[in-house]
């Protein structure tokens, strides 16, 4: 019993770490005009971008492979330059200097301090996770005060207070003892296939959002980008639906899947009622930043694609990471690179507008990528399973900004 409330207990306290990132991204909507708003939504979802590649998949590769900070600072710093290069060749989201090199600092802060925050959950310290997750989300809030009474210019207090950030969970993270940088490249393989599994949908879910605020209309893009702020606590249930799922003994297909399913469905239904019911009743609560129409239109559509996925996405994964083995992971890991191959092509030319779409053709485009990596995880998860897999776990990347 009390090992029951204590898992209970640590699951509150992971949810409401991790939920806190997206609240304040609500609130900013809540304390900036709109311009102000749709400013820091391009800068924010560019550094996101910026950051999924920057940490590569290194959350799991340093709780498996001893390497220093210094080099894992360097590769870092290497992945983040390379990704914003691509950005910028591809779509060109700023181009004053300062501001670069301001969301590149911002990124690398972030991509560094974010492997070894996980680094710290993977190893049962908890508690030091939600506290430096909490603290990333406050720091984050000093940037409401520092623009509205100190008008403080946003690209000067954005690396600041990642920085800051960095500085105050330091002290906390695991030393590794220095290595060879000849296993930089085992480093980069483990990286990159939990990042390619683990990181895939992320992907997708920063880029729609990087679109809308560079390229659609100032109000289209507020609201949609507040839409989404109120659908993706769907993702947070699913993720510490799984989280729960990850700590049963008992790995059977029928114990995690059955489980998986009937929490999620019941508390995702939940959750999306109430928030299309919130909408629709008091019309007053969103913030004048955005247009009301839009976003009782846009979260209607968006809860109700990402309910689905999230529905059975996370107990999948669950099972997929604990109870079946590595054979399975690596196949996925390669089936997801050629999918994400293809997609990728294809947002690149959206992004150089040589493909038109608005708003509804973006969702569209985003629930095909994810789902197609759903159907392909299926697929080969259940193609030819047997009762002796070897079980070799990998904990799920939990990303502090999706």
């Amino acid at each position: 019993m009390l090992n029951r409330f204590a898992n209970i207990k640590k699951l509150f306290y992971l949810g409401v770490a991790v939920a806190s990132t997206k609240l304040v991204l609500i609130l900013f909507a809540y304390s900036f005009n709109a311009e102000t708003y749709n400013l820091f939504n391009q800068v924010y979802y560019t550094a996101s971008m910026v950051i999924l590649f920057g940490s590569l998949g290194f959350n799991i590769a340093v709780t498996r492979i001893k390497l220093s900070y210094k080099l894992v600072a360097v590769a870092v710093f290497a992945n983040v330059l390379i990704a914003y290069l691509f950005l910028h060749v591809t779509s060109t989201p700023f181009v004053n200097g300062f501001e670069i090199t301001s969301i590149i600092l911002y990124a690398f802060f972030s991509s560094f301090g974010g492997i070894y925050v996980f680094q710290l959950l993977f190893s049962g310290r908890y508690k030091d996770y939600v506290f430096l997750t909490l603290l990333y989300s406050v720091l984050h809030l000093l940037i409401i005060p520092a623009i509205i009474y100190l008008h403080t210019d946003l690209f000067t207090v954005l690396p600041f207070v990642t920085l800051l950030w960095l500085l105050v969970g330091f002290p906390r993270y695991i030393r590794r003892q220095e290595s060879s940088a000849k296993i930089i490249k085992e480093f980069y393989k483990v990286g990159i296939s939990a990042f390619v599994i683990n990181s895939a949908v992320s992907l997708a879910l920063a880029a729609d959002k990087y679109f809308v605020n560079h390229f659609f209309p100032l109000e289209l893009a507020n609201s949609y980008t507040f839409a989404w702020g109120i659908t993706a606590p769907m993702f947070y249930i699913g993720s510490i639906i799984e989280q729960f799922l990850f700590s049963e003994s008992n790995t059977s297909r029928t114990n995690i899947l059955t489980r998986g399913f009937i929490l999620s469905t019941s508390l995702v239904i939940v959750y999306a009622v109430c928030v299309i019911f919130l909408i629709i009743l008091f019309p007053q609560i969103l913030p004048a930043s955005v247009d009301y129409n839009l976003v009782l239109k846009i979260s209607a559509l968006m809860i109700t694609g990402y309910s689905i996925y999230v529905i059975f996405h996370f107990p999948i994964n669950a099972y997929l990471f604990k109870s079946l083995s590595t054979s399975k992971q690596k196949t996925i890991s390669l089936a997801f690179a050629i999918i994400i191959s293809g997609f990728l092509a294809l947002y690149i030319l959206i992004f150089q507008t040589v493909i038109s779409i608005d708003y509804i053709w973006l969702l569209i485009l985003t629930w095909s990528y994810i789902f197609t990596l759903l159907i392909t995880k299926i697929f080969i998860m259940f193609r030819k399973e047997t009762d002796n897999e070897n079980i070799s776990p990998i904990m799920d990347i939990k990303n502090l900004e999706p």
